[in-house]
């Protein structure tokens, strides 16, 4: 993806940013920050089952980040825990853009509880730094899905679409004025952060069990996990997809045009009321959880 900014600008762009553990954090609200702006049309875009299409190539963007890896690997079983991850991430997605005040306090006090457990000399939760580069991976995966499936996005379509994701950053506490002021200094972070952060032998790790899961899926996950493997390889940017050893051959290549044209001659044909079948079912397990926190302060069954 280009930019007509310099890499001196990106430079600029992510030092005056950029935040480590050691570094004293702003003092924020009990559980997210105010949004940049309403999540308009993120609202009609999470409800399309079609943009989970993008969970995997966010995941993976994430990892990127040494900070991110290294707290995922040594805190979290991700390759044991596929199918719950996904869940949660799905029901984290909709609580920020749909949820209440009640449902938003209850989900994210608890993702902040937990955050602040995932720790070390080198890497923090907490960071915002870490928490604009989960929403930085989430704008960039919604674009991914919306421009190989329904058409080139008008720059009036992002610009809306990339102050509303900011959402995703308040939420976990990154504050407002940390989120990129124009989508070209967006896109200057992201293309610097892309082409410097080092990749890790944790990072490789996580992405190898989450490509291939090591343990048995529910046959309604099973068989969708070969078409989000390969629209995810090949979305990747060149230097992660080389850095993971995931560069997508000619197969792959091939496989990937066959499911995108695919998709795009049978999507119009699904009805409305399945296009959001598991949107709505995160929305229940918000419901749930929110439930559950209430009576037992976890978010699990447990």
């Amino acid at each position: 993806m280009s930019t007509s900014t310099t890499t001196t600008t990106a430079t600029r762009t992510t030092t005056t940013t950029m935040t480590f553990p050691h570094e004293k954090k702003p003092n924020a609200p009990d559980y997210m920050y105010p949004p940049i702006a309403e999540p308009l049309l993120l609202r009609s875009i999470i409800s399309q089952d079609i943009y989970l299409l993008g969970a995997l190539f966010t995941i993976l963007c994430q990892f990127a980040h040494p900070a991110l890896a290294k707290g995922s690997y040594k805190h979290s079983q991700f390759a044991y825990r596929f199918q719950q991850r996904l869940q949660k991430t799905g029901c984290f997605l909709n609580v920020a853009v749909n949820g209440t005040d009640e449902e938003k306090r209850a989900i994210f006090g608890v993702v902040h509880k937990y955050h602040s457990r995932v720790k070390g000399d080198d890497y923090s939760a907490d960071d915002p730094e870490l928490h604009k580069w989960t929403a930085a991976t989430l704008f960039v995966a919604i674009i991914r899905v919306r421009e190989t499936f329904f058409g080139k996005m008008t720059r009036n379509e992002r610009e809306k679409l990339f102050r509303e994701c900011a959402i995703f950053g308040t939420s976990l506490r990154m504050p407002p004025e940390m989120w990129p002021s124009t989508l070209d200094e967006f896109w200057a972070y992201w293309d610097y952060n892309i082409a410097t952060l080092i990749i890790t032998d944790e990072a490789r790790s996580l992405v190898h069990g989450m490509l291939y899961p090591p343990m048995a899926l529910p046959m309604s996950m099973a068989w969708a996990v070969p078409v989000v493997r390969t629209v995810t390889i090949n979305w990747l940017p060149e230097r992660l997809a080389r850095e993971y050893n995931v560069q997508p051959g000619l197969a792959s290549q091939a496989a990937y045009v066959g499911i995108v044209s695919w998709v795009k001659a049978v999507y119009p044909w699904v009805p409305a009321g399945l296009k959001g079948q598991l949107s709505r079912g995160n929305l229940e397990d918000v419901r749930k959880a929110v439930a559950r926190i209430k009576e037992t302060g976890h978010w699990g069954t447990k």
